[in-house]
């Protein structure tokens, strides 16, 4: 009797076509790449790549705003210590040692460099008749003056502060805020 010789196929060879072997290695490799392209793994990772930066910038951008906010909020802050210490009208300069005691607490001095926060125009304090409130310091009228309806002058103090953020990710730009109080 003669022995036939069967081939059993396992593994990576199981339910391919009796071919010659190149044929068989050739569709090995044609049904890998198929199922390569059609494999979902590691599209998250890709996906995470492309919009990882795009998230990173954006948190850096809002800690940045965030902190320009804050560096706002506090330079309110300063201009608030002012206007208190105003309501006991000590005068202008008075005025001008409370802020500048309040900003060197908030924004202290950098090495040889004053504080970043300035005041310019300095703390003004001027009169004003009630009918005219928002007139321009340098034409207000004396104190001693008495206005319509012989109503005594209010007195006022202007405060300004400014100040340049320099920031991590978005360009510099200036902060600033003023405040006008009414004494009387």
């Amino acid at each position: 009797m003669g022995a036939t010789m069967t081939l059993k196929r396992h593994g990576p060879l199981r339910g391919l076509a009796p071919r010659s072997w190149t044929g068989v290695g050739l569709d090995l490799l044609r049904q890998k790449f198929r199922d390569w392209r059609r494999s979902e793994e590691g599209v998250s990772a890709v996906e995470f790549a492309l919009i990882a930066p795009i998230l990173g910038a954006a948190l850096i951008a809002a800690v940045d705003v965030g902190l320009a906010l804050y560096q706002r909020m506090t330079i309110d802050h300063v201009l608030r210590a002012g206007a208190q210490a105003a309501m006991s009208d000590p005068g202008a300069d008075q005025v001008l040692k409370v802020l500048q005691s309040t900003a060197s607490k908030n924004f202290p001095p950098v090495g040889a460099e004053p504080s970043a926060l300035t005041f310019d125009p300095p703390p003004v304090r001027y009169c004003a008749c009630p009918e005219n409130a928002n007139v321009d310091p340098a034409a207000a009228p004396l104190c001693s003056t008495t206005c319509a309806n012989s109503a005594p002058t209010f007195i006022y103090y202007r405060m300004a502060a400014q100040k340049t953020y320099d920031s991590m990710f978005i360009p510099e730009f200036p902060l600033s805020s003023t405040m006008q109080v009414q004494i009387r």
